[in-house]
């Protein structure tokens, strides 16, 4: 019998997950992968709210720990999520159109009068904070602290339309903006049209972003999705992060009644 696994991930995952999960049916052949990508905290919403959601993989640890951990379904006395693990890392990069035509090298770059810059401002989105972290950071590196909040005016927040990282990477590919900050997964996943500048650890914020998993109390089939997490810390799933762009942390960190197979 096919069992169906409705997978929710944050959109900075959704390249890293296709391969993950092509990977995974081949050695399950009794299983399919539906992914759903989205922003972490609008997902773990979703779940809140009853939505069937068999294993949940935010883009930080935080989102389970505050959103989910210990809280009740909406009308069910069954906890959101009990336990969770920490599997990969991620980092910020500056992508460009293919080529990099504009010749951009640095942040202080996108201060230039043509540069038409794209941003996540999606106020629940964790992509939005980071971006202005690793502006401020890199502006700083640069001995310029100043033009951070110049380069963020350039592409300001329309509360109606949040951009998202998925229109971020699509407004720089399609040449509506030239140069945009994103993940570099998302930049890995979309490197055969665009650019991708990467800084030091220093600026691009890869000690504070991670991805965890957790199977949540809307699964239906938690058995199965046990299985996914387990697979995600395999080392094949291992090597398959590294190559798309989210370094896998070994050994992942577990929190809470993390399941015994997770051992």
């Amino acid at each position: 019998m096919l069992s169906e696994l409705n997978v929710f991930h944050a959109d900075s995952l959704a390249g890293p997950m296709r391969a993950l999960a092509q990977a995974f049916e081949a050695r399950h052949a009794g299983i399919r992968l539906k992914l759903c990508s989205g922003v972490s905290r609008d997902l773990a919403r979703r779940i809140l709210e009853g939505e069937a959601c068999d294993v949940f993989a935010p883009s930080s640890p935080a989102v389970i720990e505050q959103d989910l951990l210990q809280k009740k379904l909406a009308g069910s006395d069954k906890d959101a999520a009990s336990w969770y693990v920490v599997f990969s890392a991620n980092e910020m990069v500056l992508i460009t159109a293919k080529g990099n035509p504009l010749g951009l090298h640095r942040v202080s770059d996108l201060t230039r009068p043509q540069v038409k810059f794209a941003r996540v401002t999606g106020e629940n989105d964790l992509a939005r904070g980071r971006t202005i972290e690793f502006l401020k950071r890199a502006a700083a590196q640069e001995g310029r602290p100043e033009l951070a909040q110049q380069i963020l005016a350039r592409a300001a927040a329309d509360p109606a339309q949040p951009a998202t990282i998925p229109d971020v990477v699509n407004a720089v590919t399609a040449g509506r903006a030239n140069a945009g900050v994103v993940y570099y997964s998302a930049a890995v996943a979309a490197r055969k049209g665009l650019e991708c500048l990467r800084f030091a650890d220093s600026v691009n914020m890869s000690e504070a972003i991670r991805n965890a998993a957790t199977v949540p109390g809307t699964a239906r089939d938690v058995q199965a999705a046990t299985q996914f997490v387990r697979f995600l810390l395999s080392a094949e799933a291992q090597g398959i992060l590294r190559e798309t762009g989210q370094p896998p942390l070994v050994p992942a960190l577990r929190k809470g009644a993390v399941p015994a197979a997770l051992d």
